[in-house]
């Protein structure tokens, strides 16, 4: 029995694998918001909201002002995701990432700091790695909000190549000294709590650094003209001999500091989906009162079944946005790893903007997209951003498709070309009688594994039948992820080692799993939703990707299904972009 927090135990990798996982692995979880915690959140919100009405929510220097984050201190706004013995309210992901995309509609920034607190940074670090003593003397200060976090991984000559971190933390006696220099940080300067990723007697750990109040010889901040986030601080950390005490190590019972950080990343990427929610939320509410006011030919465009289709797809994005946080917030707090299903989450919300802002918001607005105070004039680069945002999406594809892979090619395929292997280069030989008898028992195995498969997929209850029933189409994308084993299989089979070089075909293939994985989720979650249009909306998403999946066209009942569905959006009538600013609607 695999532990829970193990690679084979995640519902995508049981589900291509085993082929004996339930549909409701795939389900999110209905869930009571603590009243203590929703009153914080909704305190929070109505600051935020009263300093966005006043026009003072940013400061001279572009970021959000002390005064914004003293007043969210009182509000409770920094402890949410603290445990309440340290001044917090025990919020968890469930709770969190939904309230994240509220935030997001109001002020984008403020929620991207809770993310550096919370999700990301210190705070969630702590919570999940830290021992009591550590608790109890870091959180405090960071749940009261009198320091605010950071996450510090990305130096100037390496981003996702962690076997390049040149950060070093020395000991010396009861502390570290810190020297080196990491990039692009969010949130980070003096005064502020940081997560730092360096090398001990050269191994990575993960260490929580109080940065000092004020700059000088053995800390100091780099600034540089960076577009996105808007009104967020991002500066490069140069250390040189900081003393940091050595007390500050977390450690991790499943590895390095590398498995600290990539919990934290997985939090992180979940994040971005939830940010992603609210950004496509944006974009649908900016684009309402342009399609019901822009007339061509005598009509308004919100009429054109064109533009229909554009509001169709992207209510079908919220949703399924909506969907894959719910999954992934119940797998975090379950204690699942949540690798796959993090990674396919922030992928997936991502993209959806990227997709969004160029090909609905731009072609929809058109050449009034570029005038200032647009949407898309005022906010491309965050619109764009978070496809690069921990891990660039492509790159991080391709390391899920390592992960993916490893325990199938470690147990079928790496014993039968160890068996076949007797030296190497010019000492190489035939391999004698006892290497042929291990690798016939392994092939044996192999072979029968492959029968099974081969069975499975010929048997497929479901196989390309894309109708409107969430049932069914969650059906096909059970089945799609499964029959994702074999092609993965045979690509390991066939290039070996090499695969990894084969860019391209890694890429499509852990692709089309994440494409599964997202028409899986929000089937199931269409299912349950009591709202028609919400519903409507998720079974909309699972046909296309069912569609892609397939190589197959969409049916008239798909188109159908889109365009009543884009007309309601356009109409106002769609309930998940009810609290969108409208914006100005600009004319020229």
């Amino acid at each position: 029995m695999k532990a829970i927090w193990e690679v084979e135990s995640s519902p995508v990798h049981r589900a291509i694998w085993e082929r004996g996982v339930g549909l409701e692995a795939f389900d999110s979880a209905a869930m009571e918001l603590p009243a203590s915690v929703r009153a914080v959140m909704e305190r929070s919100l109505a600051v935020v909201r009263r300093y966005k009405e006043n026009r003072s929510l940013y400061g001279t220097d572009g970021s959000v002002t002390q005064e914004v984050v003293a007043d969210l201190a009182a509000a409770g706004y920094w402890g949410l995701r603290a445990s309440p013995a340290y001044g917090g309210y025990g919020a968890n992901f469930q709770a969190l990432m939904p309230f994240l995309t509220e935030m997001v509609l109001i002020a984008p920034p403020v929620a991207a700091l809770m993310a550096c607190q919370a999700y990301i940074g210190p705070i969630g670090l702590l919570e999940a790695f830290g021992t009591p003593e550590q608790k109890e003397r870091l959180l405090p200060p960071l749940a009261t909000g009198r320091r605010l976090g950071a996450f510090a991984v990305t130096e100037p000559g390496t981003s996702s190549d962690w076997g390049a971190i040149r950060t070093l933390a020395r000991p010396d006696g009861d502390r570290l000294l810190v020297s080196g220099e990491k990039l692009f940080i969010t949130n980070a300067g003096p005064g502020r709590t940081i997560g730092l990723l360096c090398l001990i007697d050269r191994r990575h750990e993960m260490v929580l650094i109080e940065l000092p109040e004020n700059e000088d010889e053995r800390f100091r901040t780099v600034t540089y003209g960076l577009k996105a986030l808007a009104h967020m601080k991002n500066v490069g950390l140069v250390f040189d001999n900081l003393p940091v005490p050595a007390a500050n190590v977390l450690h991790s019972p499943r590895g390095d500091g590398r498995a600290i950080a990539y919990h934290a990343l997985n939090c992180g990427r979940t994040a971005v989906c939830a940010g992603s929610a609210g950004l496509l939320r944006m974009i649908a509410g900016s684009l309402i009162p342009w399609v019901q006011q822009r007339r061509t030919f005598g009509a308004p465009i919100g009429a054109r079944e064109l533009v229909q289709r554009r509001l169709g797809w992207l209510a079908g994005r919220i949703v399924a946005c909506d969907a894959m946080i719910a999954w992934v917030a119940r797998l975090l707090d379950e204690g699942y790893r949540g690798e796959f299903e993090s990674v396919t989450a922030k992928i997936f919300g991502s993209e959806s903007v990227k997709d969004a802002t160029v090909d609905v918001l731009l072609k929809t607005h058109g050449g009034r997209a570029l005038l200032e105070g647009n949407l898309f004039t005022e906010m491309l680069s965050d619109l764009l951003a978070p496809t690069v945002y921990e891990g660039e999406n492509e790159i991080v594809t391709l390391g899920y498709f390592q992960s993916l892979a490893r325990v199938h090619g470690e147990h079928y395929l790496a014993p039968i070309a160890a068996a076949m292997k007797e030296g190497e280069g010019a000492t190489a030989k035939p391999p004698g009688a006892s290497n042929l008898w291990a690798a016939g028992r392994h092939v044996a195995a192999y072979g029968a594994w492959l029968v099974g498969e081969e069975v499975h997929h010929a048997l497929g209850r479901f196989r390309h039948r894309l109708t409107a029933d969430p049932v069914e189409l969650a059906g096909v994308a059970l089945e799609l992820l499964g029959d994702m084993a074999l092609e993965i299989s045979a690509a390991l089979r066939h290039f070996g080692a090499s695969v990894a070089q084969r860019q391209a075909l890694v890429f499509d293939l852990a692709r089309r799993a994440q494409w599964a994985t997202v028409m899986l989720v929000v089937s199931r979650y269409a299912e349950w939703q009591r709202d028609p249009l919400v519903r409507q909306a998720g079974i909309c998403a699972a046909l296309e990707f069912g569609a892609r999946l397939t190589d197959s066209r969409p049916t008239g009942e798909a188109y159908q299904l889109l365009t009543e569905l884009g007309c309601a959006v356009g109409e106002d009538r769609f309930a998940l972009v009810t609290g969108a600013d409208r914006g100005v609607v600009a004319m020229a």
